[in-house]
């Protein structure tokens, strides 16, 4: 099973796929509507997760999936290879940003923000 983004009443929700689960050293993230303060579409999802790895799976060019911690921030990627992915970018919360390889990011993105917007007050 692949990792999943998924927008609902609750907010947004990661679900990992089981290998990504172990090389991320994490379970699934759920962040709530109002919470969620940008979601766009990347070119390069490889390329817009920086800083350490820290725990997780990095593979240089290739894999960057778990948790990147830079100056007080971290972001949770899912990403693999340097095509397009679905960025999120949160106000509050243990994870500030979240990056997820998808061929349909533009597409995807803007599902999801459609789906927020209507689950917001």
């Amino acid at each position: 099973m692949p990792t999943t983004i998924h927008a609902g009443p609750a907010g947004i929700t990661v679900r990992l796929g089981r290998l990504d689960r172990l090389l991320a050293l994490r379970g699934d993230l759920v962040v709530p509507a109002e919470h969620v303060a940008e979601i766009t579409a990347v070119a390069d999802g490889m390329a817009a997760v920086r800083g350490l790895r820290a725990p997780g799976l990095g593979v240089p060019g290739a894999r960057k999936i778990g948790t990147w911690r830079r100056r007080g921030r971290s972001t949770l990627a899912v990403v693999r290879g340097s095509g397009p992915a679905v960025q999120i970018l949160t106000s509050d919360g243990p994870v500030h940003r979240i990056v997820v390889s998808a061929a349909d990011a533009p597409d995807r993105a803007a599902v999801l923000r459609a789906a927020i917007r209507t689950s917001r007050p």
